[in-house]
């Protein structure tokens, strides 16, 4: 029996093409972390990084029947990280105060996934998620995603340190990734970077 753990990453990435949501799970857990890392590095902020890796995995998903290797799997996601950090580093340069509902509507060129799935669905399951995460977490994670505060302005308005709010932020990210299904979490990816 053929164990996909196993299998090198460009096997891995064959099945994906054939839309093995089994081989994208592995290799999105094999390089989750190191891609992080890299990304932390270059912007300097774990929310940022988050949100550029899970750029990276949606596009993956998104251009799999397209996407051709030309070298190794490695190569290929560490070129797209590489300019997806560009794209966030620019972004930062021209950044300014919008909306939750502007950023969903103009960031994304691609709304096809509105079209098969209610996006009051999506909030809700959202909302049902933030609601299970501890007062001090919850406060955070909305300042944060629903009014738009920097991690500095958060520190400053519940008198925490930046590090306290990365910590809050991370945490519930995590608990709202590790909660979701994979179908739904791609979909997250996509409208909510960072899963606003």
């Amino acid at each position: 029996m053929r164990v996909l753990n196993e299998e090198p990453d460009e096997a891995l990435f064959d099945l994906l093409k054939e839309n093995s949501e089994k081989a994208f799970t592995i290799l999105y857990n094999r390089y989750w972390d190191k891609l992080l890392q890299v990304a932390f590095f270059k912007l300097q902020s774990q929310e940022d990084a988050e949100e550029v890796v899970q750029q990276v995995f949606l596009q993956l998903w998104n251009s799999r029947q397209q996407t051709i290797l030309k070298y190794t799997f490695k190569t290929y996601i560490s070129a797209a990280l590489k300019y997806t950090i560009y794209a966030k580093v620019a972004e930062r340069k021209k950044r300014s105060a919008v909306s939750f509902d502007d950023s969903v509507s103009t960031e994304f060129a691609d709304h096809s996934t509105q079209h098969w799935l209610d996006f009051s669905q999506i909030r809700a399951e959202i909302e049902s998620l933030v609601a299970q995460l501890p007062d001090k977490c919850q406060i955070v994670y909305r300042l944060s995603r629903e009014k738009g505060l920097s991690a500095y302005q958060i520190s400053k308005k519940l008198d925490i340190s930046e590090k306290t709010v990365e910590g809050h932020l991370t945490k519930a990210l995590k608990f709202i990734k590790g909660n979701l299904t994979l179908l739904m979490l791609l979909i997250m990816m996509m409208l909510f970077p960072g899963l606003q």
